[in-house]
C-alpha cells in the first residue's frame, strides 16, 4: 500500500517547494532602519551681570553674656526651681540654699543693735546728768571766785569747789565717750544686720539676665558655697548673638572702607547643620542650612602678630535659638560688586580630573569641550574668569551624555535662575560628560 502512494507524495512535495520559491521571489526587500536622533539638550547663552563680591570666613558663635551662677553663701542646696536647659527671665528663681543659719545671724545682729541702742540711750542720760552737774559746779565756782581773796571763802572750800568743777567736766567727757562708743556699737550692729540680710537674700539664687540655663553642677542635698563648690550653673544670653571670625589683615582696608559707607551686612550660616523645614519631614544635611543676616559691629584694635589676622564680630538676631555658643559657622561678607561679570549656569559645568569644562554648541549643532576658569559661585551661576565669551551658546542641561563632535538637538533655554542665596566659593569640580 505504501508503494502505490509514493509517486503522489513526491509530486506533492515538489509542487509545494515550487510555490514557496515563487512566493519568496515575489516578496519586496525590507526598508533600512532610520538613523537615531541626536541627543536632546538645553542650552544657555553666556551672559554678563553684576555679582556681589562676597567672601566667606570661618567663625565661632559666641554670646554677648555668659554669666556664671555662683553660690554666694555656703549651705545645703534645698531646691532647684528651674530645670536645666530652660529659658529664663531676669530675676527668675533658680535655686534655694538653706537660710536657717543666716536667719539666726540676723536675729543675733538685731539683738546686738538693740543692745547698742539701749546703751546709747543710757549714755545720753548720763551725759545729761553730767552736764547738769557741770553747770552747778561752774556756777559755784563763778560765785565763789571773787571771795577767795577777801577770805570770805576758805582755801579748803575753794579747793573743793575747783575739784568739783573738774570732776563735773570729766563726767561730761566720759558721758560723751560712752555715747560715741554706743554709737559705734549701734553702727556695727546695723552693719551686721545688713550683712545678715544680704546672706539671706543670697540664699535665693535668681537669674541675672534673660537667656537659657545650662547644666547644673550640683543638685538638692549638696553642700555648696565653699571655695571649690561655688559654680552652680551658667546662663547664656541667646538673642542677639555674635559670630566671631578672624580674617587676614589684608581684608582690613576693604572692610573699613565699606564700613564708612554704612552698616556692613553679613550672613551667618550653620553650614552642614541639620534642618527640618516642616514637621514630619526627615532631617537633611547641608540643605538650606540655618542662616540669618546680621551686621559687623566690632573690628579689633590690633592685629595678631602670630597669624596676621584681626578679630571681628558680627551681631545677628537669634529668635529661634538655633545658634548656640561654641558652634562653628560661616560668615559671608559682601565687599562691593563685580560689574559685568561673565556668568554661566552651574549645571553647564563638568570636570575632568582637576579642570572644569563646558560644552560649546557650534554653528553646525555639534559640540566641543572648552576649559573654563571659575572664579566664584553666586546663586545658580558660576563667575568665569576665562574660557568662554559672552554670547557663546553652551549646553546647560544634559552634559553627561555628550562627547566631542556629537550633534545635539537644542530644546531651548534652561529655566530662570532660582531665588537669591548667600554667595559661596566656586566648586573644585562636578561630574559631567566625556570629552
Amino acid at each position: 500500500m505504501m508503494m502505490k502512494n509514493e509517486p503522489m507524495t513526491i509530486l506533492t512535495y515538489t509542487a509545494l517547494c515550487g510555490s514557496i520559491a515563487t512566493l519568496a521571489a515575489c516578496e519586496k526587500p525590507k526598508a533600512a532602519m532610520p538613523a537615531p536622533l541626536p541627543p536632546a539638550v538645553s542650552t544657555a547663552i553666556v551672559a554678563t551681570r553684576d555679582i556681589p563680591m562676597t567672601h566667606d570666613f570661618p567663625a565661632t558663635i559666641t554670646s554677648p553674656q555668659m554669666v556664671d551662677i555662683n553660690a554666694r553663701v555656703s549651705g545645703w542646696l534645698l531646691s532647684q526651681d528651674t530645670p536645666d536647659g530652660a529659658h529664663v527671665k531676669k530675676g527668675q528663681l533658680l535655686y534655694n540654699i538653706d537660710p536657717a543659719q543666716y536667719k539666726i545671724q540676723l536675729d543675733a545682729a538685731n539683738a546686738q543693735a538693740a543692745q547698742a541702742n539701749a546703751q546709747l540711750t543710757v549714755s545720753r542720760g548720763q551725759l545729761d546728768a553730767a552736764v547738769a552737774q557741770k553747770v552747778y559746779a561752774q556756777a559755784t565756782y563763778d560765785r565763789n571766785k571773787g571771795l577767795v581773796a577777801s577770805g570770805a571763802v576758805s582755801k579748803e572750800s575753794w579747793d573743793q569747789i575747783t575739784e568739783n568743777l573738774a570732776a563735773a567736766n570729766a563726767s561730761v567727757e566720759q558721758a560723751n565717750g560712752n555715747i560715741a562708743l554706743a554709737q559705734g556699737s549701734a553702727l556695727s550692729a546695723n552693719a551686721t544686720i545688713e550683712n545678715a540680710k544680704l546672706n539671706l537674700e543670697w540664699c535665693v539664687v535668681e537669674s541675672p539676665l534673660d537667656g537659657i540655663m545650662g547644666a547644673s553642677s550640683y543638685f538638692p542635698g549638696s553642700l555648696v558655697g565653699d571655695a571649690s563648690k561655688q559654680l552652680l550653673n551658667t546662663v547664656v544670653q541667646m538673642d542677639p548673638m555674635w559670630a566671631s571670625f578672624s580674617p587676614s589683615a589684608n581684608f582690613l582696608p576693604t572692610i573699613l572702607a565699606n564700613q564708612k559707607v554704612g552698616d556692613l551686612p553679613a550672613i551667618v550660616t550653620l553650614t552642614g547643620a541639620s534642618n527640618v523645614p516642616a514637621p514630619g519631614l526627615p532631617l537633611t544635611l547641608g540643605v538650606d542650612s540655618p542662616h540669618v543676616e546680621g551686621r559687623l559691629v566690632m573690628v579689633n584694635n590690633q592685629i595678631s602678630g602670630t597669624s596676621d589676622t584681626i578679630l571681628m564680630r558680627v551681631e545677628f538676631p537669634n529668635v529661634t535659638g538655633v545658634f548656640r555658643p561654641g558652634a562653628y559657622a560661616t560668615v559671608t561678607v559682601q565687599l562691593g560688586t563685580q560689574t559685568n561679570a561673565v556668568v554661566i549656569p552651574r549645571t553647564a559645568v563638568f570636570a575632568r580630573q582637576t579642570e572644569l569644562f563646558v560644552w560649546v554648541v557650534k554653528d553646525d549643532e555639534t559640540v566641543e569641550s572648552v576649559a573654563v576658569d571659575a572664579q566664584s559661585m553666586y546663586e545658580d551661576v558660576l563667575v568665569i574668569k576665562s574660557g568662554v565669551a559672552p554670547g557663546t551658546k553652551i549646553v546647560s542641561e544634559g552634559v553627561g551624555k555628550l562627547r566631542a563632535g556629537m550633534k545635539v538637538r537644542d530644546m531651548g533655554a534652561t529655566a530662570p535662575t532660582s531665588p537669591a542665596k548667600p554667595a559661596t566659593p566656586a566648586p573644585a569640580a562636578s561630574t559631567g560628560g566625556k570629552g
